[in-house]
This record gives C-alpha cells, structure tokens and sequence, in this order.
C-alpha cells in the first residue's frame, strides 16, 4: 500500500463514500485504511468534511467532487423512480379504472414517496438483507396506506379506528430517527412497529367495538393486522441479519465505511 500515493486513495474517497465505486476501487481504499488511521477515520465519520478529521489535509475540489456525485447519484435515482411511478400508474390508467383524477394524484404521490423512500435509504448499505428490509417496511407502509385510503382495514375508509394507523407508521418513521438507520437498531424499530400495528386493532375494538360488526369482521380485521405485522417482523428480522453479516465483516453499510 506504501507504493500507492495517498493523494490517489484521496481522489478515491468521494466516490467511495457516494457508493459509486467499483469493487477493485473500494478495495484499494479499504486496504489503504487498514495503514492509515486518519483515512479509516474519514470512512468511518462517512464524511469529507475538514473539520470531521481536522489532521488529514484533503485537496480543495475532494469535498465538491463527493457532492457532485451525490447530487448526479440522487437525481439518477429520483429519475429512475419517476418513471417507474408513470409505469404503474399507466395500468389503471389504460385498464380504465373508475379513478378520479385526485385518486391518480394521490397514488402518485404514494409511489413516487415511497420509491424515493426506498432508494434513499438502501443506498447506505450494499448488504443484500438491508435492503431486503427497507424494501419491505416501504411496501408495508404503503399498502397500509393505501388499503386504508382505499376501503379501510377497521369498517370503511371513513372509520376513525383507522387513524390508530398513523400512529403505527409514526412508530416506524420514529424508530428509524433514532436508530440512524443502523441494522441492528432497525430491526428493533421494526419490531416496535410489529407491537404497534397489533395494538391498534385492540384499542379500536375497546373503543369503537361496534364497527367490528362491519365486513371484514373481527376475524378478518385480526387476520390483516397480522399479515402487516407479518410484514415488518421479516423486515425486522433481515435487518438483524444484515447486523450479523456487518458484525462479521463480511460486508460494512455505506455509513460505517
């Protein structure tokens, strides 16, 4: 590593950090950090700026260059995304669904969101089971969503039980601010938000234990909130999987790298 210029591995960190390098890159740069403690302490704060280690002397453009390719890598992303969100809303759309145009807005909104949602946060970590995770806890989020904009999971759409709802998401965005999307703090904010969606059921039966009586019934009721508590226990669980797979070493999430 000696032979290698600690300018180039310098040069290497903006990409490096964004997550736009090529396995033969991050290698170099990890190798490079095993030898030098102030390197392997600018990948661990995740960021280039001076005053994070005020010891390494980094070039003036090194700190524009990462924001460059941060800022080309979000817009990527939100691209790819708005297109994939005008996707899905061409089969309701050609299929001649009787959806007003504020029905159309709406789902956009919820899918463009979501899919940003997704990109944002499973960027910070190349493991597979992380971004399994936030996959799921997005798709659980937005079918709860959407489910109860829809036709709702207690009685109608227009029941009040069902903004116990947001009560349960509130509980997932929570968890994830104070868990600073590490994996082995996520899965614990997803757990909570198992809890969460299971309890909401119960406190609408002791309050508004007449509207139980409405389709699907309390059976049924019982049966969805378990199917989205389902949901984001396996979230939970590949989020602990991908902390193990962290603990080992097998892979590092963007943010500790």
């Amino acid at each position: 590593m000696k032979s290698i210029p600690r300018n180039v591995i310098l040069d290497l960190l903006p990409a490096y950090l964004a997550g736009d390098a090529s396995e033969e890159s991050r290698a170099l740069v990890e190798e490079f950090a095993r030898h030098d403690p102030q390197i392997a302490g600018l990948i661990r704060a995740g960021t280039l700026e001076p005053g994070a280690i005020p010891q390494v002397a980094l070039p003036d453009d090194l700190e524009m260059k990462a924001m460059k390719r941060i800022r080309r890598g979000i817009r990527r992303q939100m691209l790819y995304v708005a297109l994939a969100t005008a996707a899905i809303l061409a089969i309701p759309l050609v299929a001649q669904f009787p959806w007003s145009m504020g029905d159309f807005v709406v789902m956009g909104v919820l899918l463009f969101g979501a899919g940003l949602m997704y990109v944002l946060i499973a960027r910070l970590s190349d493991i597979v089971a992380y971004r399994m995770a936030v996959g799921i806890a997005v798709a659980a989020g937005l079918l709860l969503i959407w489910v109860n904009l829809a036709v709702g999971i207690i009685g109608s759409e227009n029941n009040p039980a069902n903004q116990l709802y947001a009560g349960v998401l509130l509980v997932g965005f929570i968890g994830a601010a104070f868990a600073r999307f590490r994996p082995r703090q996520m899965s614990l904010a997803m757990y909570a938000t198992a809890i969460a969606q299971i309890l909401a059921p119960v406190m609408a039966l002791i309050v508004w234990r007449s509207t139980f009586d409405e389709p699907p019934g309390i059976v049924g009721i019982f049966i969805l909130n378990g199917f989205f508590a389902a949901l984001f226990v396996v979230s939970g669980v590949l989020f602990r999987q991908a902390s193990r797979t962290t603990s080992r070493g097998e892979d590092k999430p963007v943010e500790d790298r």
